[in-house]
C-alpha cells in the first residue's frame, strides 16, 4: 500500500470547499440521508443508551425518517448495530453488523421502506466489524468494513478492509495486507462512493489530544491512496450548537446540554446525498466518550463536484 500526499510543488487552485452547518438534528447515531420518491429521508441508528450500554443486551434499531415531516416511516434491524444505507434504483438496503456475531454483516432490503426482508450478507468468523459502507463501481459492488480484530491483520485500531461482489451474494475479500487502509493510524466511521473513475472514502481521523474529524481519500485499486488536499472536511465549532429546523426527538434537557454544557470535540461519521441541487450532509458531534448527537450541513453543488473539489 502506498499513500500520496501533497508535496512542495502542490498549488491551491481552489479555496477550501465551503460547507454550511445547519445545526443539531437528532440525538441518535450514525445516519445515511437519501432521496426516495422525491423526498429527503434519513436512515438513523437508534440507540437509547447513547452508546454507553452493552451492545448484546441493549435494544437498538434502525429507523427511516421523512426529514421534512419528521415522521418515522419504519423501524427495522433490531438484531444489528452500526447501520448504514445504500440505495440502488427502486431498492433500499440497510447494512448492520450482527450484535452477537461481530464478524457477520446483515443486509435488509425493501422496495417500499415499510416491508423489509433480511439475510446474512457476509460472514468472516474471528473478525470484529464496526461501521460499513457499500458502493457500486464498474466491476460490481465494493463493501468497506471497519475492523478492530484480528490483531494479526489490524494495525492501529481501526482499519478498513474491503470485499467485492457481482451480486451482493458471493464475496471476495481483497488482500488483508495490500488492500488494508490504513494500518498506520486510526480510521473509523467510513463513507464510500464510486464517482468518475475513483473510489472516494471519507474516514474519521483521530487528531492529537483526543479530537476527531473527517479526512477524504481516493483510490482506483485499493492499494494506492491519494490524500485530499483540503482536509480536514469539518472541525468542531459553535455552529454545532445550533438547533436545526429539521430537529427531531430532542428533549428540552438535550437541547440545553447542546447549547450550554455538552463537550464537543468531534465532527465525524459524515454521510451525504444529492438534494435539490445541493449536497445534504449528516455528521456526528460529541466527545467520543458516550455523549453524541447528529447534525446536518449543506454544500452548493453535487456530491460528485464536492468529492472532486478536494483533489483539484
Amino acid at each position: 500500500m502506498a499513500e500520496f500526499n501533497y508535496d512542495a510543488k502542490t498549488v491551491m487552485k481552489n479555496s477550501y470547499p465551503k460547507i454550511r452547518k445547519m445545526g443539531a438534528c437528532s440525538p441518535g447515531g450514525e445516519m445515511t440521508p437519501f432521496v426516495w420518491n422525491g423526498k429527503l429521508m434519513r436512515m438513523e441508528l437508534v440507540d437509547p443508551t447513547n452508546a454507553t450500554g452493552d451492545m448484546k443486551t441493549t435494544k437498538t434499531n434502525a429507523s427511516i425518517r421523512d426529514v421534512e415531516s419528521g415522521k418515522i416511516i419504519a423501524t427495522l434491524a433490531e438484531d444489528s448495530y452500526f447501520h448504514s444505507a445504500y440505495i440502488e434504483g427502486d431498492t433500499a438496503y440497510v447494512l448492520g453488523v450482527d450484535k452477537f456475531e461481530r464478524g457477520t454483516i446483515r443486509i435488509y432490503e425493501s422496495k417500499d421502506l415499510i416491508n423489509w426482508s433480511n439475510r446474512i450478507l457476509l460472514s468472516n468468523p474471528g473478525w470484529v466489524y464496526y461501521n460499513t459502507a457499500l458502493t457500486k463501481g464498474p466491476d460490481g459492488y465494493v463493501l468497506l468494513m471497519e475492523a478492530s480484530d484480528p490483531v494479526e491483520y489490524v494495525g492501529v485500531k481501526f482499519t478498513f478492509f474491503f470485499a467485492t461482489s457481482p451480486d451482493l451474494k458471493e464475496w471476495t475479500f481483497l488482500d488483508y495486507n495490500e488492500c488494508a487502509f490504513s494500518k498506520e493510524r486510526y480510521n473509523g466511521g467510513p463513507w464510500m462512493r464510486y464517482s468518475e473513475g475513483w473510489y472516494y472514502v471519507i474516514s474519521v481521523t483521530e487528531l492529537p489530544c483526543q479530537h476527531y474529524t473527517n479526512y477524504i481519500f481516493r483510490t482506483k485499486d485499493f492499494k494506492d491512496w491519494y490524500v485530499g488536499y483540503y482536509n480536514p472536511i469539518l472541525m468542531p465549532d459553535e455552529d454545532d450548537r445550533k438547533i436545526s429546523p429539521h430537529a427531531a426527538d430532542f428533549t428540552e434537557e438535550m437541547i440545553e446540554k447542546i447549547k450550554t454544557n455538552g463537550f464537543n470535540i468531534n465532527n465525524s461519521d459524515i454521510d451525504m446525498c444529492d438534494w435539490n441541487g445541493k449536497v445534504y450532509m449528516n455528521y456526528a458531534c460529541g466527545n467520543q466518550l458516550g455523549y453524541y448527537y447528529m447534525a446536518e450541513a449543506e454544500y452548493d453543488g453535487t456530491v460528485a463536484e464536492f468529492l472532486k473539489s478536494y483533489f483539484e
